[in-house]
């Protein structure tokens, strides 16, 4: 597991440091600095990915595409000046890389780099969901090969149709199993719409949250490199399956909520999943339900770094905790802002209690329900 994150001269993190746990929370306003997190881990990942001993960081490739040198280096970056650097922890093993920021480069040669490659570069159970991800379409492409045996489901989830259509009987622990503890669902409902411990039952169990009464089924197009997704819905007084819909005819979060889903409850104990803004184009009752199931996956040994913007998340998480689905030691919050004159990050770190409270809540994290309730009551 990454158990510390270290970046300096790289865009908006002059000079950050989080400690990361099972379920990290990125949380704060836009360009504060919370996707260069992710987009570190997954720069080092694809520059691996190409050679695994690498001359320099590969800027542009299957999961990121960063631009120019000049696009890396933090404004006004002080003390080593052009020298971007990066220092991780995983394991209680510290690896660390430099590199000097070249402006029309579209790769950056290593000053310094480990003589060994820390195994979160390589491990095959790894998922990358960028804010950028699938939406309602008709088919879907098939897998490539490589991504397909380590069960890759592309930065924009693009090939998790194809993931279902060949993973569907895969059987899950029951501790990712879906639930009605943050909702109002019907159970008989749900043990109609996700009645085993099977992959694609359990994918329409979370759904439920979303939208009562919805299944999905995923099947390949033979004879062609495509994947078709539909939609049925399931009532008490209606047969087991209802007319079948396009994605493009139901509504938009299903299909873009789909990815998150389908990596939380697949991924493996020791897997690695970087997830930017899982809630977008979720009700409240989904986002809740989703940070639910984060928590879920985090007790399993899967590890989670989340980019957010959704308190009611936040609020799934914290109920997770307070019901002892998760310790509260599991769970990383760090809030970051960027100061306007000098255009750094700065992050400050809450810590989350075992009844799911929080130690402190800094300005403006997750509290603008409040400001706008007492500015209704003024």
């Amino acid at each position: 597991m990454i158990d510390h994150i270290s970046l300096q001269n790289f865009k908006a993190s002059r000079d950050v440091d989080v400690r990361l746990a099972p379920l990290t929370v990125l949380a704060g306003l836009n360009s504060s600095g919370k996707s260069s997190i992710l987009q570190a881990i997954a720069l080092l990942r694809q520059t691996y990915g190409i050679d695994d001993q690498p001359a320099g960081l590969v800027l542009g490739g299957d999961l990121v595409h960063l631009g120019h040198g000049r696009d890396l280096l933090s404004e006004g970056a002080e003390g080593d000046g052009d020298l971007i650097i990066f220092n991780f922890t995983e394991d209680a093993v510290s690896y660390r890389w430099t590199c000097s920021s070249v402006a029309d480069a579209g790769e950056l040669t290593f000053r310094e780099s480990p003589p060994q490659c820390p195994t979160f570069l390589t491990m095959p159970d790894f998922q990358y969901l960028q804010a950028d991800r699938v939406t309602p379409a008709t088919l879907y492409p098939q897998t490539p090969q490589v991504a397909r045996s380590v069960g890759f489901l592309g930065p924009r989830g693009e090939y998790t149709a194809d993931y279902l259509a060949n993973n569907f009987d895969k059987t899950l622990p029951e501790t990712r199993a879906a639930t009605l503890s943050n909702s109002r669902l019907d159970p008989t409902l749900l043990s109609l719409v996700s009645p085993t411990a099977r992959l694609l039952d359990q994918v329409a169990g979370w759904l439920q949250h979303l939208s009562p009464g919805s299944r999905l089924n995923a099947q390949r197009v033979e004879g062609t490199d495509e994947v078709f997704l539909q939609f049925n819905y399931v009532g008490h007084t209606r047969a087991p399956r209802s007319n079948q819909y396009r994605p493009t005819n139901v509504g938009f979060g299903l299909t873009y909520s789909l990815p998150i889903l389908v990596a939380c409850l697949a991924a493996r104990p020791g897997a690695l999943l970087l997830l930017e803004n899982p809630e977008a184009h979720l009700h409240p009752q989904g986002q809740a339900a989703l940070g639910e199931l984060l928590a879920f996956a985090a007790s399993d040994g899967v590890q989670l770094i989340v980019e957010t913007h959704s308190d009611h998340l936040l609020n799934g998480i914290r109920l997770a905790v307070k019901r002892a689905r998760l310790t509260c030691e599991n769970v990383a919050l760090h809030f970051f802002t960027r100061q306007v004159e000098t255009g750094e990050s700065r992050i400050q770190t809450p810590s989350m209690l075992p009844d799911g409270r929080l130690s402190n809540w800094p300005e403006g994290f997750f509290d603008q329900w409040d400001k706008s309730l007492d500015a209704l009551l003024e």
